[in-house]
């Protein structure tokens, strides 16, 4: 286990971060190179890669924060005052706008989802989470395979939340959604 970074380590990291993320929305990850990241957050390469192996270790660092937040948000929606199906359309709403947010008028969306997908990893232990609290939420509401209905729900969101590009449409078909599958 890393020792923990000094304030003014944080903070040129997420200067990184934030710098690769910009990069990436703008140029698409082909279109990236460490060197520009590098220029963009205002450090010397060699200090990126020391703490970088790659592209591909700085996308991940990215996608880690985006775990995180995701996190947040769904556990704020399901803790949220309200029925079932209101709190379960809230968090899948929050955690989609806030991909529509990150990703918005990104000409290399597609490229930034389908990268995703090569690197499973991360993906499928946020998948495995989320579908196991929206389980435990749907099972302590009595509903009947709880399982089965996170998973359809998830899933269905997911295709909503590909298929949206603005917020407030986005919100109400999830909402609408959670309110019709769940009974």
């Amino acid at each position: 286990m890393s020792a923990p970074l000094s304030d003014r380590s944080a903070e040129k990291r997420q200067r990184m971060l934030a710098a690769a993320r910009d990069l990436f929305l703008r140029n698409g990850l082909r279109g990236t190179t460490m060197e520009a990241i590098a220029r963009q957050a205002h450090v010397a390469k060699p200090t990126l890669y020391a703490q970088f192996a790659d592209k591909d270790a700085v996308f991940n660092a990215i996608i880690e924060t985006m775990v995180g937040d995701i996190h947040r948000v769904i556990d704020a929606g399901l803790a949220s005052e309200g029925p079932v199906a209101v709190r379960v359309g809230r968090a899948l709403a929050d955690k989609y706008g806030m991909m529509l947010d990150l990703l918005d008028g990104s000409p290399h969306a597609d490229e930034i989802y389908t990268e995703q997908a090569r690197q499973p990893a991360h993906y499928q232990a946020l998948d495995r989470a989320v579908e196991d609290k929206f389980t435990a939420v749907l099972g302590e509401a009595g509903m009947e395979q709880p399982r089965e209905l996170a998973r359809l729900v998830i899933a269905a969101a997911a295709g909503i939340g590909r298929s949206y590009r603005d917020k407030a449409g986005l919100r109400a078909a999830i909402m609408v959604l959670c309110e019709r599958v769940i009974l």
